[in-house]
């Protein structure tokens, strides 16, 4: 795969940039649940395939450091710029398309994110856009051989989120339409699918094996959409209100000032009828997404082989023209990505990004204190975690030594479960229980419920119905997270109706 040397030089730049920058605040509540899946490895998870938590598991001789966890994303953010460039110089790209494709993805604030932290995210956009460039090597070369290729591609993303099946079969059905079917009829096109079905198995047998939770967690979080705080909202749990937004986002996950780069992109890839499957496949699972009430960030994988073609587009239209010209959309590109950038990915220090947020109207005073918050939601899920867990400590061992031994710390999310699991070793807390995904599968620990120490308000009036005395004895507060969510109440209760074991599946709940 010979690429003109800014491809390589943009996809080093995108993994240094990002492993010296990861670790500036903090674990996010996701990474901190991934660290206790790695303590119990399993073929699947209630809300996830095991790929992520693998990878955790990985990081765990070294203390899961966070620079550990964001190591692989980081890298894979390169993998990410260096196929994109290969899938422009496959569509007949030159150095300026390659440039263009390379430094749109490298700048694109959805794909900043997802490279940011240690999601199930993770692999999506390396492993999408390297098997969107397999799909272009099929239909150019028509080397079937590709296809195991493909397998092995799907396979492995498979294993950290299940969505690349539906760019999968969306590639499929765009090319059964627009003349491929030939290649379709391929022998091999059947063994490559036995391949993936068998690779996936394990995973597939643990689904089935505990009554596919995964889709209860759809379901529940379909259900379950909401505004921050201060009223900006992204998703709903209407469908036609959540496409709205959901189209909304395809635009400002890219910049919007990046647009004109991948809707180019996607005509030329309709105007030239080889191509035209992947045009199709884009309109096919953007309609899954507004039927399913999907996330906008769940396509995100398709962008940069857009902007591959949209450089090979823009390449074509200026290809007469002076050297320069191509000089000055390069770098008018790179003006356009910069004010986007500290909102993707932590190039300043706190105090200097809130005051970068106030400066571009993003932060403004708001009620009920008239203060400017951070508005970052990303940001502002990394901090506070170690004093939360300082905070719950301090009502555990507020309570009578006799009392104390036998109090259950529930926390009733698992964001709560894994920073309390983490950090509170160090405070001498015991291990957290919850009712909230794998949790609810790790059980009770064998505690009674005769004393328990509940941290959160979303099961409080569950709580009053199994306890004869729910009692609030603390709560955190962190201005720093005013935007994800309010006073965390912290509550001891006592009198229990019936043993902890009894009660424990009216707690259960799949999902975000």
């Amino acid at each position: 795969m010979k690429l003109h040397p800014s491809a390589y030089v943009l996809a080093l730049a995108t993994v240094f940039i990002h492993l010296a920058l990861c670790h500036r605040f903090g674990y996010y509540r996701d990474e901190l649940y991934f660290i206790d899946c790695a303590k119990h490895l399993a073929w699947g998870y209630v809300d996830q395939p095991p790929l992520a938590p693998f990878v955790t598991w990985l990081t765990g001789p070294l203390g899961y450091p966070v620079w550990g966890l964001r190591f692989f994303p980081g890298v894979l953010a390169g993998v990410t710029v260096l196929f994109a460039c290969a899938i422009a110089r496959e569509l007949r790209g030159g150095g300026f398309a390659q440039a263009l494709a390379g430094l749109t993805c490298v700048l694109a604030p959805g794909l900043i994110g997802i490279a940011y932290g240690l999601s199930t995210e993770f692999l999506s956009p390396a492993a999408w856009t390297v098997f969107i460039y397999l799909t272009i090597r099929l239909v150019n070369t028509r080397d079937t051989r590709l296809y195991y290729a493909m397998a092995l591609v799907v396979a492995i993303a498979l294993y950290a989120k299940y969505t690349i099946a539906a760019c999968a079969v969306g590639v499929a059905a765009g090319m059964l339409v627009t003349g491929h079917a030939p290649l379709l009829r391929s022998r091999r096109l059947l063994f490559a699918i036995g391949l993936t079905i068998l690779l996936i198995l394990p995973n597939a047998i643990w689904q089935v094996g505990h009554g596919f939770p995964m889709l209860e967690v759809l379901h529940n979080d379909q259900l379950n959409r909401h505004a921050l705080a201060n009223g900006m909202a992204d998703e709903s749990p209407n469908r036609w209100i959540n496409a709205i937004y959901m189209f909304a986002l395809q635009f400002a996950y890219q910049n919007p000032l990046f647009a004109p780069v991948w809707v180019w992109g996607l005509i030329w890839f309709w105007q030239q009828r080889p191509y035209r499957y992947f045009a199709v496949a884009y309109f096919l699972l953007l309609g899954m997404l507004v039927l399913t009430i999907g996330r906008g960030y769940y396509i995100q994988g398709l962008y940069p082989a857009l902007f591959a073609a949209g450089g090979v587009a823009i390449e074509r239209a200026v290809f007469a023209k002076p050297r320069w010209v191509k000089t000055a959309i390069v770098a008018a590109t790179f003006v356009a990505g910069l004010p986007m950038f500290p909102l993707s990915l932590p190039v300043l220090s706190l105090p200097a990004y809130m005051a970068y947020e106030r400066a571009i109207g993003l932060s403004r005073p708001a009620p009920p204190d008239g203060k400017s918050h951070l508005i970052n939601p990303m940001f502002a899920d990394q901090i506070g975690w170690k004093s939360m867990t300082a905070t719950v400590a301090g009502a555990y061992w507020s309570l009578p030594p006799q009392q104390r031994q036998r109090t259950a710390v529930f926390a009733d999310r698992y964001a709560y479960a894994g920073a309390l699991n983490y950090y509170g070793p160090r405070y001498g807390l015991p291990t957290a229980i919850s009712p909230n995904n794998s949790y609810y599968l790790w059980g009770t620990r064998n505690y009674t419920g005769a004393s328990v120490l509940a941290v959160g308000a979303t099961d409080y009036w569950i709580l009053l119905r199994w306890f004869g005395s729910v009692r609030q004895i603390a709560v955190y507060r962190n201005d720093y997270r005013w935007m994800l969510e309010g006073p965390l109440p912290i509550y001891i209760c006592t009198q229990p109706r019936v043993p902890l074991a009894v009660m424990w599946p009216h707690f259960k709940y799949y999902g975000l």
